[in-house]
């Protein structure tokens, strides 16, 4: 298989390992403790040209292994983990399965990403029970016949992973791997951009006033422009792109994110498509409550599946009802009050 990513990661366990592989899973010389696999809700038939048609070749099959499971947790949150696979040609140890949609009525489950987040706790108390879950290796949940979203699934899936990997002692190496060159090269990009600054240690530096991100689309950049200047003159310290970025750009917004104190989200119909909003979102996230989210929302619109993830429970402003100035001079002073 073609290597497109590797690299350490140091947590309280000691050093660990991510890497990214292109080609077919039947290629992997390495023992996989557990690999990974996404399904219909009861479907695991080995359909060709599948995952699971792969593995019934070397003599997996799936379907058996399901009847079965070593934690069987499909009721509470869609997800299982076999027993041991003994036998096969390829160094497989576990099955570990997250269903993503309904297998019946084809409709997608109410929450993909809580059974991903599900998986990942599976694993923890697999690894309790005496599983051994040293070698990761997973695709892109959800990509082949389920049809879930790459861009629903990728940021989580990876979030999810390397926490797991920092939490659990067991777990030494996470494989990502994919037929597709394309979809593994995502996964490539969005590890790089996203735990660029992983092993970076905090900067210790006293503030004198706290320190708003505003992340925003580009298409809206005169009402963060506005916004800025509002902040700015009401003594509030503002980081944004392109203004504050110096060196490489993924590794700034990481830095601006991690010294902030408010996180502002522009939420608009341009931001809702912009894959950047939504990296910036996911990796603020992770610093709740210490890091307190305001989204500013500009347009009545509705939240695609991912922004309502992370946003619906957080207090809004609503700036769609004119005039914006005056929305957005309120906005500054319920930080101020805050």
């Amino acid at each position: 298989m073609k290597r497109l990513y590797e690299r350490k990661i140091n947590t309280a366990h000691g050093e660990k390992t991510v890497c990214v592989l292109a080609g077919n899973l039947l290629e992997i010389e390495e023992r996989i403790d557990v690999l990974t696999v996404s399904a219909f809700a009861g479907g695991y038939e080995p359909i060709p040209n599948t995952l699971f048609g792969a593995l019934l070749k070397v003599g997996i099959n799936v379907e058996e292994l399901a009847k079965s499971p070593f934690l069987d947790l499909r009721q509470a949150c869609d997800v299982w983990i076999s027993e041991e696979v003994h036998g096969k040609s390829l160094q497989i140890g576990r099955i570990g399965c997250v269903e993503m949609m309904d297998y019946l009525r084809d409709t997608a489950l109410d929450n993909p990403i809580e059974a991903i987040r599900a998986y990942f706790h599976l694993l923890d108390l697999a690894t309790i029970a005496g599983a051994e879950c040293a070698t990761l290796a997973m695709p892109l949940l959800g990509a082949g016949l389920q049809g879930v979203s790459a861009r629903l699934t990728l940021i989580p899936i990876v979030n999810e992973c390397v926490g797991f990997l920092k939490r659990n002692p067991s777990c030494e190496k996470i494989i990502f791997f994919d037929i597709n060159e394309q979809r593994a090269a995502s996964f490539a990009e969005t590890l790089c951009e996203m735990y660029s600054m992983l092993d970076a240690p905090e900067e210790k530096s006293e503030k004198k006033a706290p320190l708003a991100f505003i992340s925003y689309s580009s298409k809206d950049k005169n009402v963060a422009d506005n916004l800025c200047n509002k902040l700015e003159s009401r003594g509030i310290r503002v980081w944004y792109a392109p203004r504050n970025v110096v060196g490489p750009y993924a590794t700034a917004i990481m830095k601006g994110i991690r010294e902030a104190d408010y996180f502002i989200v522009i939420v608009s119909n341009n931001s809702l498509s912009s894959q950047h909003v939504l990296n910036e979102i996911d990796n603020a996230h992770s610093r709740l409550p210490a890091l307190k989210f305001k989204p500013l929302r500009l347009d009545g619109i509705d939240l695609s599946p991912e922004f309502s993830y992370y946003l619906s429970r957080q207090h809004w402003m609503d700036a769609s009802i004119p005039p914006l100035e005056k929305r957005l001079e309120d906005f500054v002073q319920g930080i101020l009050e805050d």
